[in-house]
């Protein structure tokens, strides 16, 4: 068995996507762990949620378990690509593991936050 990198098994990715439309907006869940492996599956989700043109994008983040300063990238990066669109993106629910990176960078007046997809749309969905 050979020990180059390349050729290890990697365990399964530790992030879950869905993503609904709930009238005009598109709610993306976040579930599990957000860091530089999962990236890319986070990326993806938000990116062709993005592409069905919303009202409103929201990114559902009570499920996340594990966030790091990749996932903080990610999120910064859709939020601009959202903001070149004119789709107000905001945040749903952030967990404690999100709270604390938002809270630690400073990166948590970046973001409109909401408790409910209901309050998000009230303030963005006509």
């Amino acid at each position: 068995m050979s020990t180059d990198p390349a050729n290890l098994l990697l365990p399964a990715p530790d992030l879950k996507t869905d993503t609904v439309r709930v009238g005009s907006a598109v709610v993306c869940v976040l579930s599990g762990d957000v860091h530089l492996g999962t990236r890319a599956i986070g990326d993806e989700a938000l990116r062709r949620a993005l592409d069905l043109r919303p009202a409103l994008l929201a990114v559902d983040l009570d499920a996340v378990e594990l966030f790091t300063a990749d996932g903080l990238n990610l999120l910064l990066a859709v939020r601009e690509a959202a903001e070149e669109r004119g789709v107000p993106f905001v945040l749903l629910s952030p967990g404690d593991a999100v709270r604390e990176v938002l809270d630690v960078t400073g990166a948590a007046g970046a973001f409109e936050i909401h408790s409910t997809l209901g309050a998000a749309a009230a303030r963005h969905v006509p």
